[in-house]
């Protein structure tokens, strides 16, 4: 990793202060390279010679201490030095045998210089060789620094740094965003085939197999990948900001070798794509505290609230005279995410919350609809809009097709967290978006019962009428008067009665298809209906008590939905 910082031992004996000297042993290592020159007087200089250092001595620094010829190689070898150089005092001080066998053993070049060649020639010329080369990389890196830089700052985005990264390095390239979820990157291919056939898949079992967003991965990592039938490496760098993880870079060797300056590449392009992603960071925070205002004054009920959103619309590209659905996405499972390294349950929640925009964002795009996407509190508030030329039903259909992808890309990317999306009746009185809102709030709240579904306003039946906000009293009443017994009961003893009665109106009271469906004997469900009636009262053979006993379990759904909010 240290050749373009200077040159290989090969390189050096092409020059004029090493054309008249030789390679006696250790030929192997030729292609070792110098980065810098150290003149040894006395066998104690040993100790502080350096990796990448040709050491350049006389056989007369190395005749005062005879027994330093069995172990200098293998010293040398280990601290990982380019190759020992002696200058020898004629016939009457020829290298010792042990040297040359050592240097042959390691493949540590020993090389016999010209005893009519000076050291100062020798190291003046080689040493402003290496300055040279040393100076073309540090001009080579600044240029690559500047080059990163103008994309930040005329405007370019994380898709135009992989760009810059691809036609700098030469291979195919990743820049995947742990901040706000996806990934970008740039094979040089046609319309980025090897991209989406290959690459992008691996970025994302990746993240799948060892959850890059928590698991965090602090160091360059290198690694293999199959792709298209060829083993490849793979280079892994994190982007990070005081030891947190923002994202990282992805690197193939597909179309030539990396070397030194791709991995200094790597580390600039890391410092720059954290200052575009920090730069997104400052915009987003910005844009989500005014949209989050905005939001909360456009789907209040109060006039003036509203008329403060109609003012500050244009900011959102929002018009009066379209027609809106508002759609709620509440992220579920957050009580399950624990603190991880250097990061609070809050902080993975908020990230898993970007994310899920992005997706949102993208999913949206792709079905060519226009839509305002905030937040408020821990939901994210979806408004797609429409035209005039566009019937309710329709919108109905997209926003539940908009629904279901985004149930579908959270399953595909998170394992212990899950969506319920609610949707409200589409809108074309701005003024009465507030309905909408409250609509999709209640679908959104009996979502959960609905599996890999967004739920619909119009869909949620008879809970339209259960779910108004002025029978809340009397909802809680019937509630107690009915199941509530029940519950305490399973609660207190850990029974399964709620179960059972839910299963007899799934299953319209067929005792088999019950225990069938909860996994027990035919007789235990009689027993257990036996003891429903006697702890609450309900009789199902009863159509009164058994409508009512039906109308408290949709009730409760309710409630629970609610929590401490009903």
């Amino acid at each position: 990793m240290l050749k373009e910082q200077g040159m290989t031992v090969r390189e050096a004996m092409g020059l004029d202060p090493l054309k008249t000297s030789r390679v006696i042993a250790g030929s192997g290592g030729i292609d070792r390279v110098i980065a810098r020159l150290n003149i040894m007087a006395d066998y104690e200089g040993i100790d502080w010679a350096s990796e990448g250092e040709l050491l350049i001595t006389t056989s007369l620094a190395l005749r005062a201490k005879p027994n330093l010829s069995k172990d200098l190689i293998e010293k040398l070898h280990s601290k990982n030095l380019a190759a020992l150089a002696l200058k020898t005092g004629g016939s009457n001080m020829p290298i010792n045998q042990d040297l040359i066998s050592s240097a042959d053993r390691y493949d540590f070049p020993l090389i016999e210089l010209d005893p009519n060649v000076p050291f100062a020639y020798i190291t003046d010329n080689l040493s402003s060789h290496i300055f040279n080369r040393q100076t073309a990389l540090i001009m080579r890196m600044e240029n690559i620094h500047n080059n990163l830089m103008n994309v930040v700052l005329t405007g370019g985005g994380l898709q135009d740094i992989a760009k810059m990264l691809y036609e700098t390095i030469g291979n195919p390239i990743v820049i995947w965003d742990n901040i706000f979820g996806g990934y970008v990157g740039e094979d040089g291919s046609p319309e980025s085939s090897l991209l989406k056939s290959n690459l992008f898949s691996i970025v994302h079992n990746e993240d799948k197999i060892k959850n890059l967003s928590q698991d965090s991965i602090k160091s360059l990592t290198e690694s293999t990948d199959n792709i298209n039938g060829r083993i490849v490496k793979r280079v892994l760098f994190p982007i990070m900001v005081s030891e947190n993880i923002y994202g990282y870079v992805f690197l193939w060797e597909m179309l030539k070798p990396i070397g030194t300056i791709d991995y200094r590449t790597l580390e600039t392009a890391s410092a720059v794509i954290a200052l575009e992603i920090i730069k997104r960071m400052s915009i987003y925070q910005i844009e989500s505290r005014y949209k989050m205002e905005f939001l909360e004054n456009l789907l209040s009920r109060d006039t003036t609230m509203q008329n403060l959103a109609f003012e500050r619309g244009s900011f959102f590209d929002w018009s009066e005279k379209d027609g809106y659905t508002v759609m709620i996405v509440s992220i579920e499972g957050k009580e399950k995410i624990s603190a991880h390294k250097e990061m609070t349950p809050r902080e993975i929640f908020a990230q898993y919350k970007n994310s899920i925009i992005h997706d949102i964002d993208e999913i949206i795009k792709k079905e060519n609809e226009k839509a305002i996407i905030g937040e408020k509190s821990d939901s994210i508030i979806i408004l797609v809009r429409c035209n005039e030329t566009r019937n309710t039903e329709e919108m109905k259909k997209t926003a539940r097709r908009i629904g279901d992808k985004v149930i579908k890309a959270v399953d595909l990317k998170y394992q212990k967290t899950k969506v319920s999306i609610g949707i409200g009746r589409h809108c074309t009185n701005v003024r009465l978006l507030w309905k909408s809102y409250q609509e999709a709030r209640k679908a959104m709240l009996l979502g959960n019962s609905y599996e890999k579904k967004a739920l619909h306003f119009d869909d949620i039946g008879v809970y339209k009428i259960l779910s108004q906000d002025n029978i809340k009293n009397e909802l809680v009443t019937f509630y107690e008067n009915t199941i509530s017994p029940l519950c305490e009961y399973d609660k207190a003893r850990n029974t399964e009665f709620i179960a059972t009665l839910k299963a007899y109106f799934e299953h319209s009271g067929n005792i088999r298809k019950m225990a069938e469906s909860l996994y027990t004997h035919y007789n235990t469900v009689l027993y257990r209906l036996e003891r429903i009636k006697e702890i609450s009262n309900i009789d199902l053979k009863s159509p009164e008590s058994r409508l009512n006993a039906e109308i408290g379990i949709k009730i409760m759904k309710i409630i629970e939905g609610n929590g401490n909010r009903f």
